[in-house]
């Protein structure tokens, strides 16, 4: 039978997690574990993958609600709770913390003491369970049981079948307790320590439930979903750190050489995983392969691990701390580009039509997962989504592919993603358009927004066409525009003279066609850094201009400008003085002064 449930339709991160999973849900090998007889009647075609975000968001694909007993996965949390109940000091005299580099029921005990290698093995666990706190074997397991549900966030039950059967066929691990029992690392009665460990492991969960429980782990002991406190900072690091070299038993440091994650494996076909500080996995494929781990479960961490760059040892030195991303108003946020008045009008009528995300730091799975959400929380009327990289440092490979997907999912939802980057790092460039600031961002997705409208924003407007005369006789009109003179310039020209001197005789000017820009003034024909930029139908006053010799003023592409000079306009003033008093008034009515921080 297969199961093939996918994602939410259109989160990017589930269907990165559909294509993972996809890729291995034909891979044999391994079988179900027969020892406990309840457990090799699981269906093998069973497959899910779930993943929880440090907010609390899960993501899953494939058998993510299919419940499972959660066997030797229970063993971080109960040392979770044992370290909680008698403290890191106390726990230690009765388990140790090494690796064993044997099987998962070894009975290698250290010698003198009696006491097991690590909390992850059998017999470690099987003390841990003893340690937690309750004065009777039920009282016992209720706190388990307790500790287990607020690890997941949901009351947990036990699989009474699977109890039985594991009672029934326990005769390893009772060996490995009176071991212990003898040695004087398990005190109390065996067959009671016994029975609530049984009990532990038949507590049923599903994919979701391990990656929240894994989630709670790497967020420091907080429950992502349910925001509760379930355990101090220093035991979610104590057991995170057992987990990183013993959670998979003999197979741990490979793990740990391959994957790079903490995780822990069960016999029911379970995997769990934390990423400290980013987020929780949980895997469950129940055919096993010959060291007890999850065939499918093993390769689906390898392939996050490799596609993602998850490693916990991968070489890390952060230009600028992870900030959290934050979505702009729309309201106010405009590009610097001067724009005739009916395209201002266009654009002020429909403000929520671009939506501007603005990222900060490095990238890791946690910002970019919180922009994912950001994008899905997107009003109906956006049709642009603008993500400023502008003070991103490094991007993380996780971050990357999932910001990819995000473009890639946009795009089916008619909203165009696009990205200011001044490192034109192109990490998503199949995804979005990119720029090189947040300014020419903007002006893209203003332009296109206007050409939906009808309103070409590249068209020519010749002086005699604009509303800078009032409503003063056509026939007047052309007889004023005569009075301008015309400067043409190539695509990457200077304005010439320089600017200071061009403030002592030009009053005023005006794009017919083409673009201006004011640019830092480097080597390049058209810079990265622009103060504005100017299209046809914009007026500009010597304010505009740069005062500043390090900056430039530039044509972007074929220009036509119309220049009017001081003794021009007296001229003018002559010929027709209400018009004049309107074409004075104008560019300082008309300017565009939107208050659009960091446009770039």
């Amino acid at each position: 039978m297969r199961h093939d449930q996918e994602g939410p339709p259109g989160d990017p991160l589930s269907g990165l997690l559909d294509q993972v999973r996809r890729s291995l849900r034909d891979l044999g090998g391994g079988a179900p574990a027969s020892y406990i007889p309840e457990l090799s009647r699981v269906d093998p075609d069973l497959f899910g993958l779930s993943l929880c975000a440090l907010d609390g968001q899960v993501y899953g694909s494939g058998d993510t609600q299919v419940p499972f007993t959660v066997q030797s996965v229970s063993k971080p949390f109960v040392f979770a709770l044992a370290l909680a109940d008698r403290g890191l000091e106390e726990v230690l005299t009765r388990v140790g913390a090494e690796p064993s580099g044997e099987a998962f029921n070894s009975i290698r005990l250290e010698p003198g003491t009696g006491r097991p290698p690590n909390p992850m093995v059998n017999a470690g666990a099987i003390v841990t369970t003893s340690l937690v706190a309750g004065d009777t074997p039920e009282a016992r397991f209720d706190r388990i049981l307790d500790g287990l549900s607020a690890f997941a966030a949901r009351p947990l039950a036990v699989d009474e079948a699977v109890y039985a059967s594991e009672r029934a066929t326990g005769d390893r691990n009772r060996a490995l307790a009176y071991l212990m029992h003898n040695a004087g690392s398990l005190t109390g009665d065996v067959e009671d320590q016994l029975d609530v460990y049984f009990r532990q492991c038949s507590v049923l969960v599903t994919c979701d439930d391990l990656a929240v429980m894994h989630a709670t782990l790497a967020a420091g002991g907080v429950n992502p979903v349910s925001g509760t406190r379930v355990v101090a900072p220093r035991h979610a690091q104590h057991v995170l750190a057992v987990m990183a070299t013993c959670g998979m038993y003999d197979a741990s440091g490979q793990w740990m050489l391959q994957v790079g994650m903490p995780a822990k494996s069960g016999v029911s076909g379970a995997i769990g995983v934390a990423l400290p500080g980013q987020f929780g996995i949980g895997v469950f494929s129940p055919p096993l392969e010959e060291k007890g781990n999850s065939v499918r479960g093993i390769a689906a961490c390898h392939l996050l691990s490799d596609q993602f760059g998850l490693h916990l040892m991968r070489a890390s030195v952060p230009e600028r701390r992870p900030m959290p991303p934050r979505s702009l108003d729309p309201a106010p946020l405009r590009s610097l580009r001067h724009r005739p008045r009916d395209q201002r009008a266009a654009l002020e009528a429909h403000p929520d039509r671009i939506r501007v995300h603005v990222m900060q730091g490095d990238l890791d799975f946690a910002t970019a997962e919180q922009t994912l959400r950001a994008a899905r929380e997107l009003p109906a009327a956006v049709g642009w989504f603008a993500l400023d990289l502008t003070r991103v440092g490094r991007i993380e490979p996780v971050a990357a592919d999932l910001l990819r997907a995000l473009g890639e999912n946009l795009r089916g939802r008619d909203v165009r993603m696009v990205l200011a980057d001044p490192d034109q790092r192109q990490a998503m460039v199949h995804a979005a358009d990119e720029f090189p600031d947040l300014g020419r961002a903007l002006e893209s997705c203003e332009d296109a927004f206007l050409t939906d409208l009808g309103i070409d924003p590249a068209a020519p407007v010749p002086l005699a066409d604009c509303d800078l005369f009032g409503r003063v006789d056509p026939d007047l009109r052309a007889a004023l525009a005569d009075a301008f003179d015309t400067l043409r310039l190539a695509d990457g020209d200077s304005v010439a003279p320089p600017a200071r001197q061009l403030r002592e005789r030009i009053v005023l000017w005006y794009v017919e066609s083409g673009r201006l820009a004011v640019c830092a003034d480097t080597a390049k024909a058209v810079p990265a850094l622009r103060t504005w930029s100017a299209g046809p139908g914009a007026a500009l006053t010597p304010a505009d201009f740069p005062a500043r010799i390090a900056r430039r003023v530039l044509a972007e592409r074929d220009t036509v400008c119309r220049t009017l000079t001081a003794s021009g306009l007296v001229r003018l003033r002559a010929l027709a003085p209400e018009a004049v008093a309107h074409l004075e008034r104008a560019p300082l009515e008309g300017a565009d002064t939107v208050d659009r921080p960091d446009a770039g």
